[in-house]
């Protein structure tokens, strides 16, 4: 194969430059007889809708992995790498054919990546990530709090100057765990479905085109993706994916107890029932260490209007324990919080007076049902991605239905953004 060239990188200054390359990597990367010659293997999971691969079920709901699920796999220096059983084994079979097609010189000895293989990386932990990132907020929003330091007396005013520091960003920024599983800051390793072969600088194309793709070694690899029902992804070739619609897969699968039906309920829990949660638990622990850097408010009072003479004073902030924020941040505050934080993270999809509704009828549900039938939903109201203007789903939606773009139809939309019924995996 003749020397292809690509030179994007992402240190590379010439925006336009950097533009275009991708571009030519988009529609290029892949060489089309292999498209055809293996259609689906490779997937663009950085396309929107793809990359929540893993992170919803088929309902669009967020899920996180149950950690039982997890089997460990032989990795670099002996180190172990950890993917879902039925993966796992997958992979165990997939290495044990690289390694016959190098014994038996079926692949070429003297690839620097290819020839022989240790995985490099599975399963990241997704409460690990989210924590790193609730601490970065943390950080972004200190030096202004400790600077207005007066202007906050209690945990209230605290969350209150918090949110506000968080709302006014130039961006959306998650804050709850679904938010934060909804988003780009969430990996796909942290569903136990991706793995790794090997360390490689995803934003240098060049490397994924000459080190990879157009390597003679790649040919047997993607064979023997399909023979073992991998996807691979297209952005980082390097990258596997359990493709959980294909038979191979399922026959992993059935090994296990699963299938292509349940493996989202076998596998995974919906993350929102412990959003409020996380977040409450995080002010506090935020509150509290704030309170150690500042443990005094200063105070002032004229006492003499006529000499002006002014009493300088300081009041002592108290900590707050997770007895008093369970009794005073009761269900009812919650749930009010819930719905507006999950509104902003989903780009605000409902005005004001729509969001009153879905608070007032969470309250009500609250009451009659119990918290976690308010909670699903709270939920349901907010499902899916129908709200993110860059996904395929929610601008032709937004484009073809702008009379329910509030909301009020959600269900329906999402329904019919589902293709193939339960058999397409996002």
């Amino acid at each position: 194969m003749a020397f292809r060239k690509f030179q994007a990188k992402n240190n590379t200054k010439n925006t336009k430059f950097v533009f275009d390359q991708r571009g030519k990597y988009r529609n290029e990367a892949v060489p089309q007889r292999y498209l055809n010659r293996h259609p689906g293997l490779f997937r663009d999971f950085w396309f929107i809708e793809n990359m929540y691969y893993g992170r919803i079920d088929q309902n669009h709901r967020f899920l996180t992995l149950k950690p039982e699920k997890l089997t460990a796999l032989g990795g670099q220096d002996g180190a172990s790498i950890f993917l879902v059983d039925f993966f796992s084994h997958a992979v165990s079979d997939f290495l044990t054919e690289h390694k016959k097609a190098f014994s038996s010189s079926k692949i070429q000895k003297n690839d620097e990546f290819l020839s022989e293989i240790n995985p490099f990386k599975g399963h990241v932990r997704l409460l690990t990530d989210f924590e790193l990132h609730m601490k970065r907020l943390r950080d972004r929003v200190n030096s202004k709090m400790v600077r207005a330091a007066n202007t906050i007396e209690d945990f209230d005013d605290f969350i209150d100057f918090f949110l506000r520091e968080i709302y006014n960003g130039d961006e959306i920024t998650p804050i709850t765990l679904t938010g934060f599983i909804a988003s780009r800051l969430s990996s796909p390793l942290s569903t136990g479905l991706f793995l790794d072969l090997i360390e490689i600088d995803s934003g240098d194309d060049q490397t994924k085109i000459s080190s990879f793709i157009d390597r003679p070694n790649y040919e047997f690899l993607m064979r023997n993706c399909i023979k073992h029902g991998f996807m691979i992804d297209y952005n980082i070739p390097t990258r596997l994916c359990a493709n959980l619609g294909s038979f191979e897969m399922n026959s992993y699968m059935k090994l296990y107890g699963s299938s292509f039906e349940s493996v989202f309920e076998d596998y995974y829990e919906q993350s929102y029932p412990l959003d409020h949660v996380y977040f409450m638990d995080y002010m506090r622990k935020f509150y509290n260490r704030f309170v150690g850097l500042r443990p005094n408010i200063k105070k002032e009072k004229t006492i003499d209007q006529k000499n002006k003479k002014v009493f300088r004073f300081n009041i002592k902030r108290q900590r707050i324990s997770q007895y008093e924020l369970e009794t005073k941040y009761g269900e009812s505050y919650r749930l009010e919080l819930y719905c507006k934080l999950r509104n902003y993270e989903t780009a605000q999809r409902y005005s004001d007076s729509l969001l009153d509704v879905i608070i007032s009828n969470s309250k009500r549900i609250l009451n009659d049902q119990g918290l976690d039938a308010s909670l699903s939903y709270i939920n349901d109201e907010f499902i899916g991605f129908l709200n993110d203007p860059y996904a395929y789903n929610g601008f032709t939606y937004s484009q073809q239905n702008k009379e329910n773009t509030t909301g009020q139809k959600t269900s329906e939309l999402l329904r019919r953004s589902v293709a193939d019924s339960r058999k397409t995996f996002y």
